[in-house]
């Protein structure tokens, strides 16, 4: 991580969900200021964003010595794509059940989804003298989605440079080399409240209420991370996770 300077601010990215949340203690833990960024871009599971308010809320509460603030942005990557045929745009499209390492998940990309994402916060950054933008992009994610890899980040980071002719901001990926039970863990040790993240790409809008759906490829992500890490999995879930891990031996 970046050593922090006295008052420094770091602008993060964040969802609803817990790898968003570790990302944020993370940061919070080591003395930065955040300012923290969610997106709306028409994503269906919307339901998202009043569980990055109530975990930022929790947050502010546990560090009130540091300035916390809270962003909901509009990104019109919907509007801009009404024909699109990812799984988290488009309501006629089937969401795909199973592991999130599953062919199928390549359903769940959105085109230029974090591009559009970090380079508002980027501008973020420029006009707050933040040195830092950060996102909760971990190792996890590398087989389904390209702009979750080191070399998206590294070429990101180039054109930033390259933009305004300065490295004044940089993008951090702390977690690129983690896996989600690590990321799990590391919440667990910074006291992380994970009954308060959502994950969950379809609960909410199927009638599950409050619960997970289960059978979403980042249901079966989180309950695997937890079940891996040995950390309690505070999430109720619909349906049982367990049919679709990856286990060796275990038939389909």
């Amino acid at each position: 991580m970046t050593t922090k300077r006295r008052g420094e601010r770091a602008v993060l990215i964040v969802s609803g969900g817990m790898d968003s949340c570790v990302l944020s203690h993370y940061y919070a833990a080591a003395g930065f200021d955040l300012h923290l960024i969610s997106f709306n871009y028409g994503q269906k599971h919307v339901k998202e964003l009043t569980y990055a308010e109530r975990y930022i809320s929790a947050l502010r509460e546990r560090y009130s010595e540091l300035d916390i603030q809270h962003q909901v942005v509009a990104l019109p990557i919907a509007h801009l794509s009404p024909n699109s045929s990812s799984a988290l745009l488009n309501s006629e499209q089937h969401m795909p059940h199973g592991h999130y390492t599953d062919d199928s998940m390549k359903a769940t990309v959105v085109p230029y989804r974090n591009p559009n994402m970090l380079l508002q916060a980027a501008t973020v950054a420029w006009n707050e003298n933040a040195r830092v933008v950060a996102y909760a992009a971990h190792y996890g994610d590398y087989s389904q989605y390209p702009d979750c890899r080191q070399d998206f980040v590294d070429a990101f980071n180039t054109m930033l440079a390259r933009a305004m002719d300065s490295d004044q901001v940089t993008v951090e990926v702390p977690f690129m080399r983690f896996s989600k039970a690590q990321i799990a863990r590391l919440g667990d040790s910074l006291g992380v409240r994970f009954e308060l993240t959502w994950s969950c790409y379809e609960g909410g809008n199927e009638g599950y209420g409050d619960k997970h759906c289960g059978h979403c490829g980042t249901c079966v992500e989180r309950y695997e991370a937890f079940r891996h890490a040995g950390v309690e999995d505070p999430t109720e879930y619909a349906n049982d996770p367990e049919q679709f891990l990856h286990i060796p031996g275990k038939r389909a």
